[in-house]
């Protein structure tokens, strides 16, 4: 559902509680027309679809579905993995379906952590091993460990019921995705830089404004 109706509808909806009978009736009998025309229900006006930030390539590496699929699990929101087309050249864009604050969350993390893992690749293929195999599988290493932390931004919930219903409503057929694996053959050296990912993803970090203030602030690695 476009998302300017459901704005439109919660301009109204705020209106409809307006001093002036006159004018809040009015908003009222229009918001619900809209709902109606829309088949938008009450509860539908609290989930948003957030995009994080493009991948600029046609597929996905193992420790980006590892993301995606943590934040999935543990933020409430769905995710979608979609193809977008963007000057001649194909990528991906990861969708988050949820309550405003959770969707908000999601893109938000999955942003800065794979902001800060493909910071740490620069610095091993630097450092240690230039073969993309390798950084691969320091980067899977990586996000094991800093994906584990995200309980301390989202805490630990089930998916709302509005947001199940609101996406058996728009994908009748939607399923969780069993995402391939990606076999990387043998790398001299793998289980070492995986280790390596594991103890640098310990300082993974987060920095999210609590509830509708800035003060106290949650870090990746724990309440600050």
């Amino acid at each position: 559902m476009d998302s300017r109706y459901k704005e439109k509808i919660r301009k109204l909806l705020a209106l409809s509680q307006s001093d002036n009978e006159h004018e809040a009736e009015a908003a009222k009998r229009q918001a619900k027309k809209l709902m109606a025309k829309y088949h938008i229900n009450a509860d539908e006006l609290d989930i948003v679809t957030i995009n994080a930030r493009p991948l600029v390539r046609k597929g996905t590496k193992e420790y980006e579905n590892s993301l995606i699929c943590a934040i999935e699990r543990i933020s409430g929101c769905y995710a979608i993995i979609r193809a977008k087309r963007t000057c001649g050249k194909w990528g991906r864009v990861i969708e988050f379906t949820g309550l405003e604050r959770d969707a908000e969350l999601a893109a938000y993390s999955f942003d800065v952590l794979l902001q800060q893992v493909e910071e740490a690749r620069k610095t091993f293929v630097k450092k240690v091993d230039r073969s993309a195999k390798a950084a691969d599988l320091y980067c899977e290493g990586w996000m094991d460990t800093a994906t584990c932390k995200l309980v301390n931004v989202f805490g630990r919930r089930e998916r709302p019921v509005s947001v199940e219903k609101n996406m058996g409503k728009r994908y009748p057929d939607i399923k969780s995705a069993n995402i391939r694996s990606v076999s990387l053959g043998v790398v001299f050296g793998g289980g070492e830089y995986l280790n390596l990912g594991c103890q640098d993803g310990e300082h993974a970090n987060l920095n999210v404004a609590a509830g509708d203030q800035r003060e106290p602030q949650l870090q990746i690695g724990g309440v600050q």
